[in-house]
């Protein structure tokens, strides 16, 4: 009998780290074309279901993949990641890639050419699979896009739910093993919202710890690039190559720590699933010999008259006024809603906002004295409705709390990861519950101690569950 479905390619990914995926291609039991290949029929066979990708170039990927053997063939060895499939995100230029940054204005010269971000990760012999979709100029939360799509999160085959945002492609392309990892970027929480609601995770670095020319100045005071990747080990594989790290840190354990466990206005609106979750891993750490106290930053509400001075002011001087209002009305609603705050900010003001900035890491790094870490919810709801999530729609207005606990991160100038928690809610199936991200905060240039601490956990607690994504032929 003959089956007309597709045959789906095993996940090269599936019980193994990059780590381990790199050691193959070394041992020469898998070839980087054999691998890159791989991808792309998964990519071919779900990608039309799941619209990660923007573009994709099979021929140049598997001409790189190529070169890659060859020099592997010739002992030369570029480093840990040489030979990985990646993704990036579409605000991100690549030669021989168009960028669109999500919209259909033409924008890539404000863009600008392939940046040192790029370049570091050819340099160590990623092969780039494609870009992928993300909200149009970054500029929001919830992973929705008018005019060039919305990816589809991949933990629902009935009901097409937000990816997040802005990062949404690179999110659903990792959580569905359609690269091995990918390149986000993160303003507000970018990064950190797809990761939690794909159950993956994503790291905010510190501002300037990754270089940011070359990708979309949507805000050049808070734009941070940053990885996406299935677990936190492998979130470390490739923070650390990337920096060129070779110090080995001693495995951190749990019994001592500190966290502040963060308290209004983070554990407002959270959806109940989110506080069982949230409560509960907490519980654990206590159990586990951590101590955790209640902690509330008020300060975290400047996130709702900073980000619009800012932001809003960034983006047009991105564009220059005459072009942003030339071309505003044709971007998608809630974009152009947004970044139109922009042009009611006086100088004054967005200078007093730049000042605030710089006044508020100062408060924040006095709080990192008591406490190893904050914790909070990194979305305080489960992925919606994308057709109730739209303007008009009955939960447009909660979606745009997506942000709301990733955003005061950025605005305090410091990092944070979000970790996958939902095996935390009682009678959890994995393949029913939607995910919940743990977000856990460290001060400025603390990235591989929040790394570090996320590891710690995933060793106690495991590694995060993936989604089904043979339902979908």
């Amino acid at each position: 009998m003959n089956d007309s479905k597709p045959k789906l390619p095993n996940d090269p990914l599936t019980g193994l780290s990059i780590k381990k995926l790199g050691e193959k291609l070394r041992n020469r039991s898998i070839t980087c074309v054999e691998l890159t290949s791989t991808y792309y029929k998964r990519i071919e066979i779900l990608n039309p279901y799941l619209n990660a990708y923007i573009y994709l170039d099979k021929a140049q990927s598997l001409n790189w993949a190529d070169g890659i053997d060859k020099l592997f063939m010739n002992g030369v060895d570029l480093g840990p990641l040489m030979g990985i499939p990646i993704a990036i995100k579409d605000i991100c230029s690549v030669d021989g890639m168009p960028t669109t940054n999500g919209s259909q204005i033409i924008s890539d010269d404000i863009t600008g050419p392939e940046g040192s971000l790029v370049k570091r990760l050819k340099s160590l012999g990623c092969i780039i699979l494609g870009k992928t979709h993300t909200v149009e100029f970054a500029l929001g939360a919830t992973g929705l896009n008018k005019h060039k799509g919305t990816p589809k999160n991949p933990w629902d085959i009935e009901i097409h739910r937000m990816p997040g945002g802005s990062s949404s492609g690179s999110a659903v392309a990792v959580a569905s093993g359609l690269a091995a990892f990918a390149i986000g970027t993160d303003t507000g929480g970018s990064v950190r919202i797809p990761a939690s609601l794909n159950g993956i995770v994503g790291l905010k670095t510190t501002k300037n710890k990754w270089p940011t020319d070359g990708i979309f100045p949507l805000s050049p005071t808070l734009d941070t690039p940053g990885p996406i990747a299935r677990s936190v080990e492998d979130t470390k594989f490739i923070f650390d190559t990337y920096n060129g790290s070779t110090s080995k840190t001693k495995p951190l354990n749990i019994e001592g720590m500190s966290f502040g466990k963060l308290k209004e206005p983070f554990t407002i609106n959270l959806d109940p699933d989110v506080t069982e979750a949230f409560e509960k891993i907490c519980e654990e750490l206590i159990n586990l010999g951590a101590r955790i106290e209640d902690v509330i930053i008020p300060e975290a509400n400047e996130k709702t008259t900073l980000f619009p001075r800012i932001v809003g002011s960034e983006i047009i001087s991105a564009f220059g006024k005459d072009r942003f209002l030339k071309n505003v009305d044709k971007m998608d609603p809630v974009t152009g809603n947004r970044a139109k705050l922009g042009l009611d900010v006086s100088s004054v003001d967005y200078i007093n906002a730049k000042n605030r900035l710089l006044e508020l890491e100062i408060m924040i790094d006095k709080h990192f004295t008591k406490y190893d870490a904050f914790l909070s919810p990194t979305t305080v709801m489960q992925a919606l409705d994308v057709s109730k999530s739209k303007i008009g729609g009955e939960l447009h207005e909660r979606s745009l709390l997506a942000s709301a606990n990733t955003q005061p991160v950025n605005i305090f100038g410091i990092c944070a990861i979000s970790y996958p928690i939902q095996n935390f809610c009682k009678n959890i199936k994995h393949e029913e519950k939607l995910p919940i991200g743990l977000q856990i905060i460290c001060n400025k240039n603390e990235d591989n101690k929040a790394v570090e601490i996320a590891l710690a956990f995933e060793k106690q607690f495991g590694y995060p569950s993936l989604p089904n994504v043979g339902k979908f032929l």
